[in-house]
């Protein structure tokens, strides 16, 4: 008689140890565009920086205005060097 009372409960505990499967693992292979920075120029390209020329500077107006628009005519070139090299590299 104690058996057949005893049977119900080691049934039970039985069955609460049971698990479920574990969750199947699906190996799958996808492929992500990430979009990577890519130098458009190089830098051998880039334009040497103009030497400065505020330690030629005298103090006579006539001189320092004459080395000051030949310096303003460098800057304007090299500037125009760096717009045509990075202009091919603007997004449109």
């Amino acid at each position: 008689m104690l058996m057949r009372r005893l049977i119900p409960f080691a049934a039970l505990a039985l069955a609460g140890c049971a698990h479920p499967p574990p969750p199947a693992i699906e190996v799958r292979t996808e492929r992500v565009e990430i979009p990577v920075p890519v130098p458009c120029i190089k830098a051998s390209d880039v334009p040497a920086v103009p030497p400065r020329v505020g330690d030629k500077l005298t103090g006579d107006a006539r001189s320092d205005a004459d080395l000051l628009a030949a310096d303003a005519l460098r800057l304007r070139s090299a500037l125009d060097q760096a717009l045509a090299l990075i202009s091919g590299c603007v997004e449109r």
